[in-house]
């Protein structure tokens, strides 16, 4: 049986009742091509009504605290389809895993084998990916069914009560646009984030980009609308960002190939800050706090001096499913120094100090990923956004001779995947979204000015953000007061 994103609009409803019925039959097979059109009429999404959701509600609150700053204007800076077809999947429950398997599997999703310690239970989200339409409503105002994700950076935070998939035109390959079915800031809903729209709809299908029929955006602006989307920049400047736009990289379906061709997530952009100037705004919203504190502070305390926050163009996880870990900077990443000599130094190995002009710094872990725990599985709580944190410790002189970090993705250091990634168990014969390629990224050195917004709604505007370690806020300041 193939799955959703190659079959037609009546089938797709009969394909989901014959795998209930089945409840846990035999697993599917089938190709991964699949045409947004064709998937549109099966899976349209009843207009917004009535009550939104209060998780969408809390999210569209404009509270913006220490979130970075990306370049000095206002830029679309990336855009690009992430993956197709996994998003509002009906029937999906931890309550029986075989009939979720089959209609992940049916709908081009991925479903893991979970391994995890003693005592816990596995979430829906480490066997796999895949988004039912509740979950979607919850933070996005509405379901949907079976639709694409296509997430959308920008340089400066988004005033999160202005976003409305009505903001965005996306163009496709074969010269037709779209507009989103729906758009939000999560999973970017920590308040020192938030830079992030995220779109589902209908935007292509998993054709390598090689071969006739493919289809996948080519680019994406910002139009004028019945709503105006603004961004909050410095000095209590908010903008409208109509008029922004950006060509994509194409699709993710990519086949074969060098690995600079693989069309997996990429790096916008990384800065270096000392993490008393970053701390704040790490936290959000009380109901999405699962999985918080997640910033250098709380995971190392006083060896957290620095923050590398690389801004990614999507979720980047070992496979599109399994959690990112604290303890995983060794497998992934690098980071390069350059001394005043012109020697190069690779920081490779966390743990180890090294010597930069004489002074040191050392990689002490990954963060913005989970809470800190005494040891790390497949059942990690992780946030899986658009933002990792490299955290090093080490002297101020040492730290501003970076100049890049690196994302090899061959050799000994594994690729990273965006949701759409195989899992630990592809499905047979279901085409899954690229690895990433190998990455280098310069990197913006902010350790005197860490180049931050901060939005107090009570105000109507930008103040200057809090310095100070992160902890329980003081009663009156703008997260609690915020939260519901």
């Amino acid at each position: 049986m193939p799955h959703f994103s190659s079959l037609g609009a009546g089938t797709v409803a009969a394909a989901v009742l014959m795998a209930a019925a089945a409840a846990g039959g035999a697993s599917a097979r089938g190709g991964a091509a699949g045409g947004a059109s064709a998937r549109g009429a099966a899976a349209a999404a009843p207009r917004r009504g009535g009550t939104e959701p209060l998780g969408y509600r809390v999210l569209r609150r404009d509270v913006i605290i220490n979130a970075d700053l990306w370049a000095r204007k206002p830029e679309m800076m990336a855009a690009g389809l992430g993956f197709t077809g996994i998003i509002g999947v009906p029937n999906l429950s931890t309550g029986n895993l075989a009939l979720s398997k089959t209609l992940t599997v049916l709908a081009g999703g991925t479903w893991n084998t979970v391994h995890c310690g003693p005592g816990q239970t596995p979430s829906l989200g480490s066997y796999t990916s895949a988004a039912t339409p509740a979950q979607i409503r919850w933070t996005y105002g509405q379901d949907v069914y079976y639709s694409d994700g296509l997430p959308v950076e920008f340089s400066w935070p988004i005033l999160p009560s202005t976003l409305e998939p009505g903001d965005f035109r996306v163009r496709l390959s074969n010269g037709t646009t779209v507009t989103p079915q729906v758009a939000s800031i999560w999973p970017n809903f920590q308040y020192n984030q938030r830079s992030v729209a995220v779109l589902f709809g209908h935007f292509g299908n998993r054709v390598p980009p090689s071969r006739p029929g493919a289809i996948y955006p080519t680019s994406v602006r910002v139009v004028a609308g019945a709503s105006t989307l603004k961004l909050v920049g410095p000095r209590q400047r908010v903008v409208s960002a109509v008029g922004l736009g950006v060509k994509t990289n194409g699709s993710p379906y990519t086949a074969g190939g060098s690995p600079a061709d693989r069309g997996g997530p990429r790096l916008v952009a990384a800065k270096l800050t000392t993490m008393s100037m970053s701390a704040a705004g790490s936290g959000g919203p009380r109901i999405f706090r699962q999985n918080l504190p997640n910033s250098g502070v709380s995971l190392y305390g006083r060896q957290a001096r620095f923050r590398l926050r690389l801004y990614t163009s999507g979720g980047m996880t070992p496979n599109g499913v399994s959690p990112l870990l604290p303890t995983d900077y060794d497998r992934y990443f690098q980071v390069d120094a350059v001394t005043s000599s012109g020697r190069a130094v690779r920081l490779m190995k966390a743990g180890r100090t090294y010597l930069i002009d004489g002074h040191p710094l050392r990689i002490v872990g990954l963060a913005n990923l989970g809470r800190r725990q005494a040891r790390y599985d497949a059942c990690y709580g992780e946030v899986r956004n658009n933002y990792i944190d490299i955290i090093l410790d080490g002297s101020p002189a040492a730290a501003r001779r970076i100049t890049t970090v690196r994302i090899p993705s061959a050799g000994r250091y594994r690729p990273l995947y965006n949701p759409g990634g195989p899992g630990t168990k592809p499905a047979p014969g279901v085409r899954y979204s690229a690895p990433s390629p190998p990455i280098t990224q310069h990197v913006i050195i902010a350790l005197k000015n860490p180049m931050t917004v901060t939005y107090d709604p009570r105000r109507g505007g930008t103040r200057p953000a809090a310095r100070h370690r992160e902890g329980p806020p003081p009663p009156g300041r703008v997260p609690d007061r915020a939260q519901p």
